[in-house]
């Protein structure tokens, strides 16, 4: 009897032991509590390496390098939100195994966000998980490895070259109205050439308001008797409405020509003037002098009542081409597909193989 006794009791310790196992086994501990950031933030310093990158804001904008480069204002804010929204989801390591998540010193990147002088938050992040929904990160002053809520690392950018605006042109629809002229130069078998474009504007025909039919003489000059005072206004402002009207109407545009009035493509036009509305280039060119650009092998200028947008090429071949903009203080280079958008043979537009002598120069 003693025996079965003495066997329940081993039998309900190792049922409790396993017990007590398997809740530490659980997730049981307690994440940090990310203080909430109610300041704003008006720089980010993102470290990786010994590789150092400062993003600060100035009047509104974001700027980036030592060199106070205009920044990309979308991938600034994207990179405030990730880390200002940090969420913690799992606790993964409380061993310093760190360069298994890519947390090591050379591996991590380190994000911090300051308002002044005044640091507001520091992260280390590290490489996404297998399903890119999470990311491990460690926190200032904890050696803890946790995962965060999405994919970071694809939206943290850390060198001056991927957080530059990369925008080097800009028409907008309200420019692109008023533009009215448009002149194409190259460089071809050593000869200068010129194409110059016009719009063509039309001016309708408006005829004039039939008079109203001869009234009776005696009422006529009744009612104008009786109307002089209190109609004198009102025909007044029925005039100057009616100006306004046929001013209005006067002109509209009909297409683009040469100036010797030969139509041009309006769809050639068109394409051009698209392909300028939004350009960003491929990467910048810090060691190229933008003085190499004065006599470039093609160039593009386009202008209207307060408008002069213009970009030349150095190079026209090969799978990438250099180029200024009026828009940039800095060469550039722009991927062969989106540069022949711009740079196109002028029989595209004149449906000629060779533009006219008189455009030549």
């Amino acid at each position: 009897m003693k025996k079965e006794y003495l066997l329940l009791m081993v039998a309900i310790i190792g049922l409790a032991a396993l017990l007590v196992y398997q809740k530490k086994g659980r997730t049981n501990y307690q994440l940090p509590k990310l203080t909430k950031i109610n300041d704003s933030v008006d720089r980010v310093v993102l470290e990786k390496a010994d590789n150092k990158v400062e993003l600060r804001q100035v009047d509104g904008s974001w700027v980036v390098g030592p060199k106070s480069y205009r920044a990309d204002n979308a991938r600034a804010a994207q990179i405030v939100d990730e880390v200002r929204n940090l969420q913690l989801v799992a606790l993964i390591s409380e061993k310093e195994n760190y360069p298994l998540y890519e947390l090591s010193v050379k591996k991590r990147l380190t994000v911090k966000l300051f308002h002044g002088k005044t640091l507001l938050r520091e992260v280390m992040v590290g490489k996404n998980s297998a399903s890119l929904r999470q990311t491990y990160v460690m926190l200032k002053g904890d050696h803890n490895v946790y995962q965060a809520l999405g994919n970071l690392k694809s939206n943290l950018f850390f060198t001056v070259s991927d957080l530059r605006d990369k925008e080097v042109l800009k028409l907008t629809p309200q420019a692109r109205e008023k533009i009215d002229k448009i002149t194409l130069e190259r460089l071809k078998d050593g000869k200068k050439e010129r194409l110059e474009m016009v719009k063509l504007m039309s001016k309708p025909e408006v005829k004039p308001d039939k008079k109203p039919e001869a009234a009776d003489k005696n009422g006529a000059k009744a009612a104008s008797v009786a109307k002089a005072a209190s109609g004198a206004k009102a025909e007044a402002k029925a005039t100057s409405a009616a100006k306004a009207k046929k001013t209005a109407a006067a002109t509209t545009v009909t297409g683009w020509q040469l100036k010797d009035g030969r139509p041009v493509s309006a769809t050639a036009v068109s394409s051009l003037l698209n392909s300028m509305s939004n350009l960003k280039c491929k990467n910048y060119l810090e060691n190229l002098s933008p003085d190499k650009f004065k006599q470039p092998v093609y160039r593009v200028t386009v202008n209207g009542a307060g408008i002069e947008r213009s970009i030349a090429f150095l190079n026209v071949d090969g799978s990438e081409y250099k180029a200024l903009s009026s828009s940039a203080k800095q060469p550039f280079l722009l991927p062969s597909w989106q540069a022949q958008k711009l740079v196109k043979d002028f029989a595209e537009y004149t449906g000629a193989p060779e533009p006219a002598a008189a455009e030549k120069k």
